[in-house]
């Protein structure tokens, strides 16, 4: 039993490894010219439908469908943010929604079908850039 859970364990991580070789990390010019004046849709852990467009001046205004919260307060929103590429060549996102501050940053790394990714391939670390 337990060298069938090793094996499996073992596979999943071949797989894994074998979806981030094929992805390849955008940085620099390329990540800059992607992001700068690009409308984003993205959604949280959460669920939640989330757009914005990046400003050249780096800020933003996001909407969210908001499905954090359910229930009543699951009303759509939006709140100003900013976004900027920090030194370590990482996207950026800082939102001030009015129950919390929503800040991170994340390697932007493109699949091998030309879909962009939160850190990795994932399907649930989809992002989309569009101008």
């Amino acid at each position: 039993m337990l060298a069938k859970l090793i094996a499996g364990v073992a596979v999943v991580a071949s797989f894994q490894a074998g979806a981030d070789e094929v992805a390849t990390k955008v940085t620099g010019d390329e990540l800059r010219t992607l992001v700068t004046g690009a409308k984003v849709q993205h959604v949280s852990s959460f669920g939640s439908e989330r757009r914005w467009t990046n400003d050249p001046d780096g800020t933003l205004v996001a909407s969210t469908s908001n499905k954090k919260y359910g229930g009543a307060m699951s009303a759509s929103a939006s709140s100003p943010g900013k976004w900027s590429i920090n030194d370590a060549g990482k996207y950026c996102i800082e939102i001030d929604w009015k129950r919390e501050l929503e800040k991170w940053c994340a390697t932007i790394v493109k699949g091998e079908d030309g879909t962009y990714y939160l850190n990795k391939v994932d399907p649930v670390r989809k992002i989309e850039f569009t101008k």
